[in-house]
């Protein structure tokens, strides 16, 4: 992709956050959280390491009014070809969150995993517009 993933990371905040995802909690709320409500994070990049296969679905949305980031349905591993390692890469500009809302992550059974999710952000509108920042 034409870019330099860093380049944005640099000019911008880095963010990035590693969630180890457990067997009894189903919600991890505000993995990344943006400055203030006039910043808006830009994922980047999502990693999913998966430890232990069930038949669980991982999401990754914003809690704002935004559409899902990234979502994976992971199935028991007497299936063929289950992956361990899923990817989700927006390129280096990202995926867009809603100006000021927090990066949540979610699963719906027991399923054991490591996720990690990198980007940055950056100061949006109006205030955006009448500082130097």
């Amino acid at each position: 992709m034409a870019g330099d993933y860093v380049h944005y990371q640099r000019e911008n905040s880095r963010v990035f956050a590693d969630i180890a995802i457990l067997t009894g909690t189903a919600a991890y709320a505000n993995v990344l959280a943006p400055k203030s409500a006039n910043h808006q994070i830009f994922v980047q990049k999502i990693t999913l390491s998966i430890t232990t296969h069930v038949a669980d679905t991982y999401t990754v949305d914003d809690d704002g009014s935004g559409p899902v980031i990234a979502t994976h349905l992971d199935v028991t591993p007497q299936a063929a070809g289950v992956p361990s390692v899923v990817v989700w890469d927006f390129g280096p500009k990202g995926w867009p969150v809603t100006t000021g809302a927090n990066v949540d992550v979610s699963h719906s059974s027991t399923g054991v995993a490591i996720m990690h999710i990198e980007g940055y952000q950056k100061l949006v509108g109006p205030v955006a517009q009448a500082t130097t920042n």
